[in-house]
């Protein structure tokens, strides 16, 4: 798989920002909620829950591709804004799962992250589609799938445009029926070496039972994973998905206070408790996020300038009108971000210099090829 997208930086591992929260730097990140959406008051109590545990993202599904035609198959837009208003009012993150290219288009402007889950992991046209957007996106192992056949599913999201994959190990299905799927640790490891790409662990699913969920979280930190997909409900005893392996509100909160202890131990950062601050490594580890983006915007920029300067003639490359317009704007965007509108003037100068070089540089190689085209050597 050394020709791949996702293999191609492994010395550079991903690191995923999204809204001030890092996936796959040093901290592990806490997600948690309850397996589908049900209420409002439900929701409120949930986000309430992953809040006081030091979770940074709420999870819910709106949309449940079921095994059974007759179970709970989600409450569609109506689950999408009790999600959405109850991670706000906590200030989380959050994350639900689409099935096809309309609950997609009913969530892409709401939530924060877009989950694909274990049953449509190799759905290759949804995977296409999730490639084109500019949101993270959880990729669920499917429940028979080698490590290889879930990281060509993700390569599907990668060549599509999209760079923003996390990984989850959720469990695969085998001989064992004392779990509902058995959780495959070396799939953390395996996956690390082979991609650049963070990695959770979604116990959950893996155990089916309750009882198993914090030995399994435990030893998903110590195997190197970047995060949790927990499930937690008010009241599992009355969930109409998944109460067998849904923590009560106590279990979350302890069990998040049990694996800072794991994570101290493999010398990783976890947040417990709503009043703790970050940390000089978490802290370090967003900034690096930041400069990441930044580079890759700034790419993106150069291109475009590149193909704008095809446009022009040679002799109308720099237009000064146009760079006083932009930084005019920028200082204005500058000063509402509360941003030293002094960064603005020294950047862009430096910014617009190299793109009329690069422009010229380009438009230079062009003629000259142009004429070795026209005029071949020695027919002058």
């Amino acid at each position: 798989m050394k020709d791949l997208i996702l293999a191609g930086r492994k010395a550079e591992r991903s690191v995923i920002e999204v809204n001030g929260v890092t996936i796959g730097g040093n901290e592990i990140i806490l997600m948690g909620g309850p397996c589908a959406v049900e209420s409002s008051l439900q929701m409120s109590r949930s986000a309430e829950t992953v809040k006081e545990a030091g979770g940074k993202i709420l999870r819910g599904g709106v949309f449940k591709p079921r095994t059974s035609p007759y179970s709970f198959q989600g409450l569609g837009l109506e689950g999408v804004n009790y999600l959405v208003q109850a991670a706000k009012e906590q200030g989380l993150l959050c994350v639900t799962e689409v099935i096809d290219a309309r609950s997609l288009d009913l969530v892409i402007d709401k939530v924060d992250i877009i989950q694909i889950g274990a049953r449509n992991m190799q759905n290759f046209e949804l995977l296409k589609i999730v490639g084109r957007i500019d949101k993270p996106v959880i990729l669920k192992r499917g429940l028979s799938a080698t490590v290889e056949e879930w990281l060509l599913a993700a390569e599907y999201i990668l060549s599509a445009g999209n760079s923003q994959v996390i990984l989850c190990e959720r469990g695969i299905r085998t001989y064992e029926p004392s779990t509902r799927n058995t959780l495959d640790l070396s799939a953390v490891g395996v996956a690390k070496e082979l991609s650049h790409l963070p990695v959770i662990v979604d116990p959950s699913h893996a155990a089916g039972r309750r009882d198993l969920i914090s030995s399994l979280s435990k030893a998903a930190v110590a195997a190197g994973s970047d995060g949790l997909l927990i499930e937690t409900h008010p009241n599992p005893a009355e969930a109409t998905s998944d109460g067998p392996q849904s923590l009560t509100p106590e279990q979350f909160i302890q069990l998040a206070q049990e694996l800072g202890a794991v994570a101290a131990s493999v010398k990783r950062s976890f947040t417990y408790g709503r009043h703790q601050p970050d940390t000089i490594e978490s802290l370090r580890a967003q900034i690096d996020s930041v400069d990441q983006t930044i580079l890759k915007k700034l790419a993106d920029r150069m291109q475009i300038v590149r193909k704008l300067g095809d446009q022009k003639r040679l002799d109308h490359v720099k237009d000064s009108n146009r760079q006083k317009e932009i930084v005019q704007r920028l200082v204005n965007l500058a000063t509402e971000l509360e941003l030293p509108a002094e960064l603005v003037k020294k950047i862009y100068p430096l910014i617009f210099e190299f793109g009329v070089q690069s422009q010229i540089k380009n438009r230079l190689a062009q003629e000259k090829e142009l004429d070795r085209t026209i005029y071949p050597l020695g027919s002058k």
